[in-house]
């Protein structure tokens, strides 16, 4: 039977050995496959490989084209040249990153773009320090610059030496275009205008306000009023007019507190027939507040005798009443529950005279709506209490429970 043990044991001289293997792996079958180390070194010396002793090796020229997967770092320093296909040029590409802990990708000498070359790509922010030069060649291509961003007041400043010329262009469109001007003092408020007419007179202000004069028909405006105005007569000499309308309720003129002239009331023949008609309801009022205390008032005032004749009664031996009858219930109530620690009621019946009450099995404990108190009914004693409605009276044990029974009217 072979051994098909993945570890071998072989026999030295009368001793043993164990040797590292794979048995039966993939293109091996039914034998051993002898795991190795790899070391490296002349004859008389031997350096394991690991990551921080790599394997030395050379690539050399090859037929075909060595494929590299994965990611190529350098150790030291080492220059990456752009090599050439005949005449035609072979991009050298470089690309930076945004994550965190690289560094840019800095530039010295001259950026460049060559003859029918790919325009120079650039993302993200670029910073241009100790004065960086970026240009096309003589005779080349010029270099086109995309993306960007625009200039803002808070963080650039450009500084134009010379004549600037401006060709081409085109003119400001009121759908597309806006323009911002500032002041003198970096704001945006404080450019001085004048403004003028169509003749070229200018046109006046007073304060913070544009003075402007309405030629032409009136207009219609909406005020607040308050709720007291107050009207003058600008020439004290003449006196202020108040007119109601015919058909209007009365004009009430009212003096001022304090003041030392009369306040005179006239009317000229066109409102007299409303302040005539006002008048005469006044009248009436009169009249009906007479008849009332002629008919009504005197008579209380005049036949006192027997108001003095009771109130000496009260103060005195007292009043004699005598009772003809009275009211009996209509209903009568009866029933019976149990009551326990946890207490109980008998509802919310109106009643006229009141309820008898008696405890059958235990003493009951007897409370007033109203009240602090309670009354101790012993078993087998019986108890009437006047209350107008059930609802006045609740129930409870001290311990245990026992029957309540009532019959109220």
């Amino acid at each position: 039977m072979p051994d098909i043990d993945p570890n071998l044991i072989i026999d030295v001289t009368g001793n043993t050995a164990s040797v590292a293997t794979d048995y039966s792996t993939s293109g091996v079958t039914n034998a051993h496959v002898q795991l190795v180390k790899l070391v490296y070194g002349a004859s008389t010396s031997g350096t394991r490989v690991t990551t921080t002793t790599p394997l030395p090796v050379d690539v050399r020229l090859a037929t075909a084209t060595v494929g590299v997967t994965g990611s190529v770092s350098g150790l030291g320093n080492f220059h990456i040249l752009n090599g050439l296909s005949g005449s035609t040029a072979i991009p050298l590409v470089v690309s930076g990153t945004t994550a965190a802990g690289y560094t840019p990708v800095q530039i010295n000498g001259y950026v460049q773009g060559t003859t029918s070359g790919v325009p120079l790509a650039v993302t993200g922010s670029v910073y241009v320090i100790d004065g960086a030069r970026v240009q096309g060649i003589t005779t080349g291509t010029a270099i086109n610059v995309t993306g960007g961003r625009y200039l803002s007041s808070s963080n650039d400043s450009v500084t134009v030496s010379g004549t600037v010329g401006i060709t081409g262009g085109r003119y400001l469109l009121q759908s597309a275009d806006s323009v911002r001007i500032f002041g003198g003092n970096g704001g945006e408020t404080m450019i001085p205008v004048t403004l003028r007419s169509g003749s070229g007179d200018s046109i006046g202000s007073s304060g913070g306000a544009l003075n402007v004069n309405i030629v032409g028909s009136g207009f219609t405006a909406s005020v607040s009023v308050a709720a007291i105005v107050g009207i003058s007569q600008a020439d004290q000499s003449v006196p202020l007019f108040v007119a109601g309308a015919t058909a209007g309720p009365a004009v009430r003129v009212k003096g001022t507190l304090g003041a030392n002239s009369a306040v005179e009331v006239g009317w000229s023949t066109a409102q007299n027939v409303a302040v005539t008609s006002s008048v005469e309801s006044n009248a009436q009022l009169i009249t009906a507040v007479e008849t009332l205390q002629n008919n009504y008032v005197s008579p209380i005032v005049t036949n006192t005798d027997n108001i003095v004749n009771i109130y000496d009664k009260l103060n005195g031996s007292g009043v004699n009443a005598q009772i003809t009858g009275f009211s009996r219930p209509g209903s009568v109530y009866t029933g019976n529950t149990t009551i326990g620690v946890s207490g109980g009621s008998l509802g919310s019946q109106q009643l006229k005279t009141g309820i008898t009450l008696k405890a059958v099995g235990g003493d009951i404990r007897v409370k007033g709506a109203s009240s602090s108190g309670v009354y101790l009914l012993s078993s087998g004693e019986i108890l009437f209490v006047e209350t107008n409605n059930l609802s006045n009276l609740t129930f409870t044990t001290s311990s245990g429970s026992a029957t309540l029974y009532y019959i109220a009217t």
